[in-house]
């Protein structure tokens, strides 16, 4: 595998060439067929899986009205369950939608993973 930090299409095809025997010029094409399948489910306002790989996904978060969680001199849970008196009206937020992309369940298990974890750290500070 080569030692760069992000690999090319280029460099994933080739590697998949290793592995299958699958041509290089195939394999780009199907990268690039799933990259506009992923594109047209999120652009649908769908979320995409790539299985194995990773989940991208909308992640929505409602307004939310001035004093709407807790008014001035109420008593409210916070943060760690301390509870606490207010001093003034909630915050008010408005609504945000964003793209939230996670590793498959699969890859999850390497962030647990101290030797995994001494590799990445050895690799960033590079």
């Amino acid at each position: 595998m080569p030692a760069s930090k992000v690999l090319t299409k280029s460099e994933i095809a080739q590697e998949v060439e290793e592995i299958t025997g699958i041509k290089p010029n195939l394999v780009k094409n199907v990268i690039d067929a799933i990259a506009d399948i992923a594109d047209d489910q999120l652009d649908a306002g769908y979320g995409f899986t790539l299985p194995g790989v990773a989940t991208i996904k909308w992640a929505y978060t409602a307004a939310r009205k001035k004093g709407e969680m807790y008014k001035k001199g109420e008593t409210y849970t916070g943060f760690g369950g301390v509870e606490q008196v207010a001093e003034a009206d909630s915050k008010a937020r408005k609504q945000s939608i964003k793209l939230r992309a996670a590793p498959a369940p699969a890859l999850k298990r390497l962030g647990k993973d101290a030797t995994v974890q001494k590799r990445a750290i050895a690799q960033a500070k590079k």
